[in-house]
């Protein structure tokens, strides 16, 4: 296996993406399988996977950030395996939120190196999954299929309300994340938000709920500085209007074959994995990329 590492690669804006790339140790263009998501990419590696131990589902370790694919196996099978991190994350330039044509130069970038053969599918689950929505509908001609398994964040954005908060109750699952986040955030005094959110804030502020857990209290206090998705829940829980028409809109956009899913432990993207199936019909159960 070749392994190339940090390689920077430039988006149509000039920001520059971190990449890491694994491929067969032998000449000729090889069908590629690209992941990408705001976990840390340089934690995807087969050096990782080669010295954790298998996890179950109840261990109270957890590894779920390594979720980009078995490297090793798609190698021996034929493919090259292109991790990316996107901007605003790591390795990565830029700010988060504005990378709405990335994955397309991305995809392109792929397309041009010597060991591609101009084909490329997606991988990799959860985080990785809800990408997949994503580049699907950005729409390069070059990506052929994606695989977006426990996807989630079909609805609402990757930090849509409803995968978070089964049933509209807040969870701490953005808490325990966040130790493994690679979001650049830039920390200072708090200063005085805009109107609106500022009372916002003041509202979650004043919640006794709150103050119980000084762990998250402490989010609050530093105004959305750090740990930014748990801050957001706490400031604005409920989804937001229009969220589902215009996650709707965005499945309309998508014209390539996919299989979705999920385990039965992933109850809260079930509901935007199975309604996206019913929604954009286009489902395919056994998807070749080569």
């Amino acid at each position: 296996m070749i392994e190339e590492r940090d390689i920077s690669v430039a988006m149509r804006d000039g920001t520059r993406l971190a990449v890491d790339v694994y491929r067969p140790d032998k000449s000729g263009k090889y069908p590629v399988l690209y992941a990408s998501a705001l976990h840390n990419k340089d934690i995807q590696g087969p050096d990782i996977a080669d010295i954790l131990p298998p996890q179950p589902a109840h261990a109270p370790l957890w590894f779920g950030p390594i979720e980009a694919g078995d490297t090793r196996r798609f190698i021996a099978n034929g493919y090259v395996h292109v991790i990316a991190q996107p901007r605003g994350s790591a390795k990565s330039e830029g700010h988060y939120g504005h990378e709405d044509t990335d994955h397309y130069d991305l995809i392109e970038w792929i397309t041009q190196q010597p060991w591609s053969n101009g084909k490329v599918g997606m991988v990799g689950i959860s985080g990785y999954a809800g990408e997949q929505w994503r580049a699907a509908a950005q729409g390069h001609p070059a990506l052929k299929a994606i695989f977006p398994y426990d996807a989630c964040s079909a609805y609402g954005g990757m930090f849509g309300f409803r995968d978070f908060n089964p049933g509209g109750v807040l969870h701490t699952f953005p808490y325990l994340l966040d130790v493994f986040s690679t979001v650049h955030e830039s920390r200072d005094r708090p200063a005085e938000l805009p109107p609106a959110e500022e009372e916002l804030w003041r509202r979650a502020m004043q919640n006794p709920d709150f103050k119980q857990y000084i762990n998250l209290y402490n989010i609050l206090t530093q105004k959305g500085q750090r740990t930014f998705i748990m801050y957001l829940m706490m400031t604005h829980p409920w989804e937001f209007d229009g969220t589902v028409e215009r996650a709707e809109e965005i499945f309309k956009k998508i014209r390539i074959p996919f299989y979705t899913g999920s385990g039965a432990y992933a109850y809260t993207y079930k509901t935007s994995s199975g309604h996206s199936i019913n929604t954009t019909t286009r489902l395919s159960a056994g998807m070749t990329i080569g």
